[in-house]
């Protein structure tokens, strides 16, 4: 089994690569949960978290190197498709190459957590990299979304919007793979 972070859903394929399940993060939060679980089994970890001023309320579910946040949007919040205002229904995180349970995890583009950063990030538009050690930032965008332009400009700055591979400052090793996020996001 193994799971397969792309930039619009996460896959969940048996030994021989067919979907058991496919998490689009624009769908209900919950039923991916539960989706999950029901091929994952139930998670080792769970938690929550309060609204704050920059991001909403979120639970998230842990099987050991890969997690599910739910995100739980005020009432004013609307969920739309549109590039500018996506809001997903939940995001995932690897933190690991593989869960404890020694189910595979990687990127659409097979990058993992352990992979050398600045390996990946050669020959990548410029607008896709983000290392900035002093301000303790060192990513990379692995893969945009087809949906919709997975580069938004915003005051003329290109935010790159999809999967993203991060480190640690002063190291090329990287330590979580996230999507849906935007370049410069630290979550």
């Amino acid at each position: 089994m193994s799971i397969l972070i792309g930039a619009e859903t996460t896959d969940i394929l048996d030994q021989n690569s067919a979907v058991l399940v496919s998490l689009r993060y624009s769908e209900d939060g919950d039923a991916a949960v539960a989706a999950a679980i029901a091929v994952l089994g139930q998670p080792q970890n769970t938690r929550h978290q309060d609204r704050s001023n920059h991001y909403p309320e979120v639970d998230g579910s842990s099987w050991g190197g890969f997690d599910i946040v739910v995100n739980r949007y005020a009432d004013e919040a609307l969920l739309t498709g549109e590039a500018a205002r996506y809001q997903p229904a939940f995001s995932v995180k690897a933190t690991a190459a593989a869960t404890t349970a020694n189910i595979t995890i990687a990127a659409a583009d097979h990058t993992r957590v352990g992979d050398d950063l600045d390996s990946v990030a050669a020959g990548r538009p410029a607008n896709r990299i983000h290392l900035v050690d002093a301000l303790g930032i060192r990513s990379v965008t692995l893969e945009l979304p087809a949906s919709f332009p997975g580069v938004i400009t915003d005051a003329g700055v290109d935010m790159t919007y999809g999967v993203i591979a991060h480190a640690d400052p002063g190291s090329s090793t990287i330590t979580d793979i996230v999507a849906p996020t935007y370049l410069f996001s630290l979550s």
